[in-house]
């Protein structure tokens, strides 16, 4: 069985995300505003010049106007072409906070092949015909979209799921702000979470005018339609939008109004992965992230869901950290070496997330959760901007829909009442208390034979109960059922399986 080995979490805490980075035509354009460095290291100031907008057909694609610009359509594909200058900075600063510039640069052009989520022709999208075009070309797909792309539409980028969005209480985030529309009525309600950071409700503010002015004919507005904005506090909520919205109900979300903190923080994410015969952990980054700024949520569903799977991710939401275990194939899909290697790296996992929580806050060590597939509570659930459940997912472990188990470390001899309570409600599976044990010991038929022995129902998580001579070693194998491995994976299942029975293995 491969020899994992849990990573250094302190490892983990301390490390520095990457800057920012999007290279055009040599240059680093950062957000696609402000100062930038030329390809020879020299301060420049880049400015937008135009943006040209094409929405790909299938026979063709169509220029759409500045009305059009910035409603995308998550199951089509379009061209945005940018047009802008590098202009090098010269001379002393003039007055604080001005620089001094040159001859304006000459005009750069980049084109982003935008694609959405449900689209799938990448390829007839990457032949569209761009006449002249001679500048960068980059695929951009949704919610990957980098900073100097999302600049182009200033606040106004609207990604329509399909003819008519359902609003419901569940896409409440008291960490956000939200924007409730209703064209036919001329109303617009902008909504703020009771934990929005300023800078999220300036960028809410700031999409407001943008939709109210331009007026898009995909929001059911036309020219000249008079739209009345209301500015609305979570838990102040007038009876006009819960009406708008759907039936209250507070339930439905993550609601946070009776909640004392601040919440002023950026959540972590990390996939865990041993592939590579070494388990290791890397940090998911947001595409959009700021060093110097507050994301409540930088991460979508997809980081998680569009991962190979089973696939194991550790989040940090400061107050509380979650090992998110994804769709675990069924056992005639993963078994023998390949179960073994699962359980061993979600072991590795475990023993990875109590330790990251030590490092994190050695006196007060925030509560670890193990969250399963198809099972996210809304506590979860509603660290992302959007969530999805998909009833392809069966609930696993005899876990519900948003069940969240708490993982304790308990040292033999020293279990705690609520650990005895749990075996004697339910001694086949523990409801919601999965335990690591101390010292995280190798699954070996030694060490999983007294739980066995007692009542097979309680073997330690990980170990597969219909396979215990996995966990023999070679020569207790010999001994035990009287032949090599190999001369009993040469029998037939059925001899296999009675001459467990006979051993007291099955």
């Amino acid at each position: 069985m491969l020899d994992l080995q849990p990573l250094d979490a302190g490892g983990l805490l301390v490390g520095e995300p990457e800057p920012l980075r999007c290279r055009l035509e040599g240059v680093d354009v950062r957000r696609g505003r402000g100062l930038v460095r030329t390809e020879d290291g020299r301060q420049a100031e880049l400015a937008t010049l135009g943006v040209d907008t094409w929405h790909i057909r299938e026979h063709g694609e169509e220029a759409l106007d500045g009305e059009g610009l910035g409603q995308l359509h998550e199951g089509d594909a379009y061209v945005i072409r940018w047009r802008y200058s590098v202009t090098t900075v010269v001379g002393k600063r003039q007055k604080p906070g001005e620089l001094s510039a040159g001859a304006l640069g000459r005009e750069r052009s980049a084109c982003f092949f935008w694609q959405g989520r449900s689209e799938k022709g990448t390829s007839a999208l990457m032949t569209v015909e761009l006449g002249s075009h001679r500048g960068a070309q980059v695929l951009v797909s949704q919610g990957k979209e980098p900073p100097c792309f999302l600049q182009l539409f200033q606040g106004g980028l609207v990604i329509h799921r399909g003819s008519r969005e359902e609003c419901r209480c569940a896409s409440l985030r008291s960490r956000a702000s939200l924007v409730l529309l209703g064209a036919p009525r001329g109303r617009l309600f902008l909504w703020h979470g009771c934990k929005a950071q300023p800078g999220a409700r300036q960028v809410a503010s700031r999409a407001v005018e943008e939709l109210t002015q331009r007026c898009a004919r995909e929001l059911g507005l036309t020219a000249g339609s008079a739209v009345k904005v209301e500015e609305v506090e979570e838990g102040a909520e007038p009876a006009e939008f819960w009406k708008a919205l759907g039936q209250k109900d507070k339930k439905a979300y993550d609601c946070m109004l009776q909640d004392p903190g601040k919440y002023n923080y950026t959540p972590r994410l990390f996939w865990l992965d041993a592939s590579s015969g070494v388990f290791r952990g890397e940090e998911q980054l947001s595409p959009t992230r700021v060093a110097e700024g507050v994301m409540a949520m930088p991460f979508l569903q997809e980081n998680l869901y569009s991962a190979q799977q089973p696939a194991l991710f550790l989040l940090d939401n400061r107050m509380e950290v979650y090992l998110w275990q994804g769709r675990e194939p069924e056992d005639t899909q993963l078994a023998g070496s390949a179960k073994m290697r699962w359980d061993s790296q979600r072991k590795c996992a475990m023993e990875t997330v109590l330790q990251y929580c030590k490092e994190k806050n050695p006196r007060r060590p925030p509560q670890a959760y193990l969250v399963m597939a198809g099972c996210e509570p809304l506590t979860f659930t509603n660290i992302f901007p959007y969530w999805e459940k998909d009833p392809s997912i069966a609930p696993q472990l005899g876990l519900t829909a948003g069940s969240a188990v708490k993982v304790e470390e308990v040292e033999e001899g020293a279990e705690p009442a609520e650990f005895w309570k749990a075996l004697e409600k339910n001694p086949r599976r523990p409801p919601q208390a999965y335990l690591v044990m101390a010292g995280c010991e190798p699954l070996t038929f030694t060490n999983i034979f007294p739980y066995w022995e007692k009542d097979p129902s309680i073997a330690p998580q990980g170990v597969d109960p219909l396979r215990l001579e996995d966990y023999l070693s070679d020569p207790d194998f010999k001994v035990l059922l009287e032949m090599s491995r190999v001369e009993f994976n040469a029998l037939p299942s059925w001899k296999q399986k009675n001459l467990k029975k006979n051993k007291g293995l099955f």
